[in-house]
Order: C-alpha cells, then sequence, then structure tokens
C-alpha cells in the first residue's frame, strides 16, 4: 500500500485522542518504512518489501524515531503513540496487502 494511504488511515484516531496521538510521528515512521521500498524499485530488485517490513524491521524504526523525538523534546506519550501505532499498523497493513507473511 502506498504511504498516503497509511497515513489517512490514521486520521479517525488524531481526530478520537487529538492530544494523546502524534500523526507527525505516525508519518514520519511509515514514510521511514517505505524509503527501502523506493531503494529497491530504482534498483529494478524484487522482492521490494524486505528487512524495514519486518517485525524487527519496524521496530527498530519505532525505537529509533521515539529516542528521536524524546532527543527533539516532543510530547513523549504522543510521540510514542505515533511511533509505534504507525510502525505496527503499516506492518499489519502490508502484511495482509502484500501478503509478506507466507
Amino acid at each position: 500500500m502506498i504511504t498516503p494511504l497509511h497515513i489517512v488511515a490514521a486520521i479517525p484516531l488524531k481526530i478520537a485522542a487529538p492530544k494523546q496521538f502524534s500523526l507527525l510521528w505516525f508519518s514520519i515512521t511509515n514514510i521511514l518504512i517505505d524509503v527501502e521500498v523506493i531503494y529497491y524499485i530504482i534498483l529494478l530488485e524484487w522482492p521490494i518489501h524486505r528487512f524495514f517490513h519486518s517485525l524487527i524491521g519496524v521496530s527498530i524504526i519505532g525505537i529509533s524515531c521515539f529516542i528521536l523525538s524524546i532527543i527533539l523534546k516532543q510530547k513523549k506519550l504522543p510521540s510514542f503513540f505515533g511511533c509505534f501505532i504507525g510502525v505496527y499498523s503499516h506492518y499489519v497493513i502490508d502484511g495482509f496487502y502484500h501478503n509478506l507473511w507466507t
């Protein structure tokens, strides 16, 4: 699924819990995950969903982004939810959509 569609899927959550959820960090994590896809498309190498579309890969991106949000002095709880809902929803949505778990 294309990154903007992942981000649009989070808008209801932002509306429901505006102070507890960071759409910014949700978006950043989803974009970073799909940088891998762009890289392999440019190289014309398949499969295009590799390490950063695995459970370990998305976890590394989530943790790294959350640490970065703390360094940048963002609010911790909204950043935490944005980062981790972002990476794990991306993992689940792409897992089903691209049949990554077979």
